[in-house]
């Protein structure tokens, strides 16, 4: 039986310093077999060049960047926003500020 395509979406919202380590932290996976949605509530340009970093890292197939205007917080809105960019099948939610163990999407996947 094939896997599941699968996608982790991670919120922020101005912490460039803290997605900077999450993204570390997902480029270190054992099971490399996702992709990674921000889904961007109106953050600056200095998150926007941490993306644009990890680019390099997971190329612009596996890591796409969804921004919305800053109109206070939105986050279900952005979240939605993410959502429908993808159609994989299984979807993994976490925050901006949450650095995963080097498991966290293989056991997820399991």
């Amino acid at each position: 039986m094939p896997s599941m395509t699968t996608a982790v979406i991670i919120t922020t919202y101005n912490e460039p310093a803290w997605l900077d380590k999450v993204l570390y932290g997902y480029s270190l996976q054992t099971d490399q077999n996702f992709r990674l949605i921000i889904a961007d509530d109106g953050s600056g340009p200095d998150t926007k060049a941490i993306v644009q970093k990890y680019e390099l890292t997971f190329g612009t197939q596996r890591l796409v960047h969804v921004w919305q205007k800053d109109e206070g917080f939105q986050k279900s809105r952005i979240m939605n926003k993410a959502v429908a960019t993808t159609d994989d099948e299984y979807l993994i939610f976490s925050d901006g500020d949450c650095i995963p163990r080097a498991d966290f999407v293989a056991t997820h996947r399991q």
